[in-house]
């Protein structure tokens, strides 16, 4: 997959969508979640990611991320053995 901060309408807006993600993060381990990583949390970002993509449905895909659901993700990636391959989980 392509790196959507690459994307044309993403890439000016790049750091300012690590910091959305970092902040999201931040959210989750305040909730208790506290072993989630931000490299986690960008792989299981891109995979819920709407074609085509654009700026605006990347901020609500980052900002509408739920911590039960990034959890159902990694528990799946651990149960299909992705555990060790940092894209996946």
């Amino acid at each position: 997959m392509d790196d959507p901060l690459m994307h044309p309408d993403v890439r000016p807006y790049a750091d300012q969508v690590k910091w959305l993600c970092q902040a999201k993060v931040e959210e989750f381990r305040l909730m208790g979640y506290d072993s989630i990583e931000l490299e986690a949390f960008w792989a299981y970002i891109q995979t819920k990611l709407p074609r085509p993509l654009s700026l605006y449905r990347l901020v609500d895909v980052i900002l509408s991320a739920k911590p039960n659901d990034f959890m159902t993700y990694v528990t799946l990636g651990a149960l299909r053995g992705n555990l060790d391959a940092r894209e996946d989980v």
